[in-house]
């Protein structure tokens, strides 16, 4: 099964900082953390649904001008769940660390990037927070 869904990292350039969201438990894995994910509805542009899985995960009321398009088409399989995911993954830079976590979450907390791979659960994460982690530097640099 193809699912299509997308990836948001939000980063608060004044403290440094990326949020990550903790997952409960499941039958399948214990509690982790990742950024903001989310399935997209039949129909849906990426972008709107990145801007709606940000306000229902946190809160965070985002302007589509304040998402950075990292990767356009991330892709991986879960072989267990016999599932692959399709995704764009974007960055958003946020300047206040204020969130109120959805109930599909159980707590949230800011972290600075040497802390972010340590925490996240899943490799696919890992990698795409890499790559994020590398565009926001790039970004810094050129401005």
């Amino acid at each position: 099964m193809i699912k299509q869904s997308i990836e948001c990292w939000l980063y608060n350039p004044l403290s440094d900082r990326f949020l990550l969201l903790r997952c409960p438990a499941t039958h399948r894995h214990g509690e982790y953390w990742q950024p903001v994910t989310g399935g997209r509805t039949a129909g849906e542009l990426p972008e709107a649904a990145c801007l709606r899985e940000v306000e229902e995960e946190t809160g965070v009321r985002l302007a589509a001008d304040q998402l950075e398009l990292v990767i356009p088409e991330f892709s991986f399989c879960i072989p267990e769940a016999r599932l692959e995911l399709h995704k764009p993954v974007y960055l958003a830079r946020v300047h206040s660390e204020k969130v109120v976590i959805s109930a599909e979450h159980i707590a949230y907390c800011w972290f600075d990037s040497a802390e972010v791979s340590e925490r996240l659960h899943w490799e696919s994460n890992r990698e795409s927070f890499r790559q994020v982690l590398a565009y926001s530097r790039d970004a810094s640099a050129r401005r």
